[in-house]
């Protein structure tokens, strides 16, 4: 087979990739992922993290180590990394967070322009499908579906 596209890693970036790439119908996309599906019962019950983070048995997590560290004593660090079909936030207990808006100013006073707060938050908002509505800071019409705060009531 022929594809404009061959994208190595279904994880959270590389299913995005695939997606709006295949939002052209004329573009062929072929998105390889050495896990699985990602749709186990594990996946979609948050609390089921707890039986894939460990990494024993190795369920839908590559559970890397790392090389004697001088800084931990020689120790070997622990690297929990998704290993499904949307990558480590198939491992993660479906927690999206977008982190401080401070971080990111600080990011942009150190030369890293376009990144402040005010720059990526548009990105942020036309990313999320926000189950309680648009406001100024969620959006509503975007790929990840999720709940912002509390029912009001």
């Amino acid at each position: 087979m022929r594809f404009d596209y061959i994208i190595v890693g279904g994880g959270a970036a590389g299913s995005v990739l695939a997606a709006r790439l295949s939002d052209n119908p004329g573009t062929t996309v072929c998105l390889v992922e050495a896990g699985g599906g990602g749709n186990s019962l594990l996946v979609r019950a948050p609390a089921l993290m707890a039986v894939m983070l460990p990494g024993r048995p190795r369920v839908n997590n590559w559970a890397y180590r790392t090389v004697p560290q001088p800084g931990l004593n020689g120790r070997r660090g622990y690297q929990p990394r998704g290993r499904a079909l949307g990558g480590s936030t198939a491992i993660n207990a479906m927690l999206y967070t977008r982190g401080h808006p401070r971080d990111y100013d600080e990011w942009a006073d150190m030369g890293c322009e376009g990144w402040d707060w005010q720059s990526v938050l548009p990105w942020f908002r036309r990313a999320e499908r926000n189950m309680r509505g648009e406001d100024a800071l969620h959006g509503h019409d975007g790929p990840l579906r999720w709940l912002t705060r509390a029912p009001r009531g």
